[in-house]
């Protein structure tokens, strides 16, 4: 019963959360920029990295861009089969996971770590998996919302210091 109750909470919590997301950093269209990257030579992270981009495609929330030429968030993804090398019928069936979230903007000089995490995905759980991935997207935006709204209101200004850093000294 008390897991039911949760699920119900979470259910109902989930859409506004996300709404907060979406005008946290949307982009001109409403949207959130998300930037995927993967690495998945093996056959589950090949499927999870389709998996993952077809979701953010389809998501009311996001639009997925292929370079990171604006501001958004960026995902990256590595993977590796673990029975690879082992005889037998295991290869393709599961597989280590690797998932770098940043931050990205045209006025930073390169992408900002925010959080990662590695797992291990069976090929029978890639929906799953992809489905709390973009949840995890969703609080990464909320998570950062101060910094997409500065960066939306003051499109002019650079967030770099205005004088260049002298090396330091010994």
């Amino acid at each position: 019963m008390q897991i039911q109750r949760f699920i119900i909470i979470c259910a109902l919590a989930l859409p506004a959360a996300f709404g907060i997301a979406t005008r946290a950093a949307a982009s001109d269209n409403g949207r959130v920029n998300v930037y995927v990257d993967c690495r998945t030579p093996d056959a589950v992270g090949g499927s999870l990295c389709a998996n993952f981009k077809d979701k953010i495609r389809q998501s009311p929330g996001y639009n997925l861009v292929d370079n990171t030429s604006t501001y958004g968030i960026g995902v990256h993804l590595a993977s590796v089969d673990v029975w690879t090398g082992i005889e037998g019928q295991l290869s393709g069936h599961l597989s280590a996971v690797s998932v770098v979230f940043t931050i990205f903007a045209n006025k930073l000089p390169g992408e900002v770590y925010l959080d990662s995490s590695v797992s291990r995905v069976g090929k029978d759980a890639v929906d799953d998996m992809t489905t709390q991935m973009v949840s995890a997207v969703g609080q990464q935006v909320n998570a950062n919302s101060d910094l997409f709204s500065k960066m939306r209101m003051e499109p002019e200004k650079s967030l770099a210091p205005a004088t260049p850093l002298a090396p330091a000294t010994p």
